[in-house]
């Protein structure tokens, strides 16, 4: 597909792409691999494409775990076939329990990995919630999955009794996450309908503490940053976990280069 398109240009063409994409992270670790011979030019280039892209947790993953790879481009081909083949979808899938008469399964926005988790799982009822900010329109017009989802505000009466609310998460940290501008209200306005509240996180959203903190200071409009207390789990490529057992298996490291300031784009 790429030719003879030099890294320097795919790399262009990366930083171009939006930050809501979920493959972003996967197409940017294959181009960052062109520049594994030079450590220099690849410090560089994972900066660059930071800073086009401060919030999205996967990539920052990636370029952490590139940089400190002795073989960068093994490490390269390893993130690209993790991100591809997350798991997450597939576990909160197995993991979402048989639901009693009236009970229902609610997501905060639509996101792909409750899309993939609800394919097989027909015998669920599922509304996705409308917050400031997400709306899951666009994402249900794209879905894979069969089911006829309807979009409710947070104070549709269909939620008086959630059996999981699923909350998407950006990034998640030793204490926080970011999630969608909204979700804090609409927690407290849900409250006790909800038997458990589980966040939704997946491959390299996971991030330790310092690299979290470079992703929420960078944080934009349509993310707000939460306590990891208010969930009961967290669902990632592993399964779903106790949330702050889960936060604190970190799989990628602290890089130096990523704490200096990434500078205007």
């Amino acid at each position: 597909m790429w030719g003879d398109v030099t890294p320097a240009e795919r790399l262009r063409a990366v930083t171009r792409r939006s930050v809501d994409d979920e493959h972003l992270a996967a197409e940017a670790a294959d181009a960052l691999a062109g520049f594994a011979d030079e450590p220099a030019s690849l410090v560089v280039a994972c900066r660059r494409v930071l800073a086009h892209h401060r919030t999205h947790a996967p990539l920052w993953w990636a370029c952490a775990r590139l940089l400190a790879a002795a073989e960068p481009a093994t490490a390269a081909a390893l993130a690209v076939r993790e991100l591809e083949t997350d798991h997450t979808g597939e576990r909160l899938g197995a993991t979402l329990p048989l639901l009693d008469d009236g009970e229902i399964v609610a997501a905060i926005g639509w996101p792909e990995a409750v899309d993939e988790a609800m394919i097989e799982r027909f015998d669920i009822e599922v509304v996705a919630v409308r917050v400031e900010g997400v709306d899951p329109a666009r994402a249900l017009r794209r879905r894979r999955s069969d089911h006829s989802v309807r979009i409710v505000d947070p104070w549709d009466p269909v939620l008086g009794r959630v059996a999981r609310l699923l909350v998407p998460a950006s990034a998640v940290g030793p204490e926080h996450a970011l999630v969608p501008t909204g979700t804090a209200e609409a927690l407290r306005t849900i409250g006790g309908a909800a038997t458990e509240i589980w966040l939704v996180g997946g491959v390299g959203r996971v991030l330790p503490g310092r690299l979290y903190d470079m992703v929420a200071s960078s944080s934009e409009e349509g993310l707000e940053e939460i306590s990891m207390q208010r969930f009961d789990r967290l669902a990632g490529p592993r399964g779903v976990e106790r949330t702050m057992e889960a936060a604190a298996r970190v799989d990628c490291p602290v890089v130096p280069e990523l704490l200096r300031p990434l500078g205007d784009r």
